[in-house]
């Protein structure tokens, strides 16, 4: 009796294993819409020893500003990181809002970004900012200020429109002076 029953084990056993052994052979296959997993290996063969960061793209952009004069529109090169299109418009509204060059001088410095979202399905970008007083300009610097933002948002091709918020609504002028197309288009700028 003991002796059928360690063959029995045995046989049992042997099922098992070759059961298990059976599954680690076969390739695990990922459903059709699924991406497949990133590689965490880095180049140099070492061990990862964390996982990577979100791969991020960089492209040199023109940025509009307006001379040390506050006649005109100039632009200036700048180089961006992104990893989508709202981080990439982000990047160029962040560095349009800067500079360290007397002569391109930034209207958009004092202006407060509250939201950016961009429509890949009809190329509609819409910026939600708000203007504190101290930022208003006259109707020739009115001018400047949306001049440089299509200078610099309508660069890439992907945007067919720019919509303009301010505080979370439409507007007629921004500023009061020049009346504010809702949205901008490309190609009427």
């Amino acid at each position: 009796m003991k002796k059928k029953t360690n063959i029995m084990l045995l046989l049992y056993l042997t099922a098992v294993l070759l059961i298990l052994a059976g599954c680690g052979n076969k390739p695990a296959t990922a459903p059709e819409n699924a991406e497949p997993a990133p590689n965490t290996t880095p180049s140099n063969g070492s061990s990862p020893s964390a996982p990577d960061a979100e791969k991020k793209e960089s492209q040199e952009i023109e940025v509009g500003y307006v001379d040390s004069e506050l006649t005109q529109v100039k632009t200036k090169k700048a180089q961006i990181e992104f990893s989508n299109n709202n981080e990439k418009y982000t990047q160029a509204f962040n560095v349009m809002q800067r500079s360290d060059d007397p002569e391109y001088i930034s209207l958009w410095s004092d202006i407060g970004l509250e939201s950016l979202e961009f429509h890949e399905a009809d190329g509609a970008l819409t910026l939600n900012i708000h203007i504190p007083d101290e930022a208003r300009l006259g109707s020739g610097g009115e001018l400047l200020f949306l001049d440089t933002l299509k200078q610099t948002m309508f660069q890439f091709k992907d945007i067919q429109s720019i919509q303009l918020l301010v505080d979370g609504k439409q507007s007629e002028s921004l500023m009061g002076h020049v009346e504010l197309e809702n949205p901008i288009v490309r190609g009427t700028e």
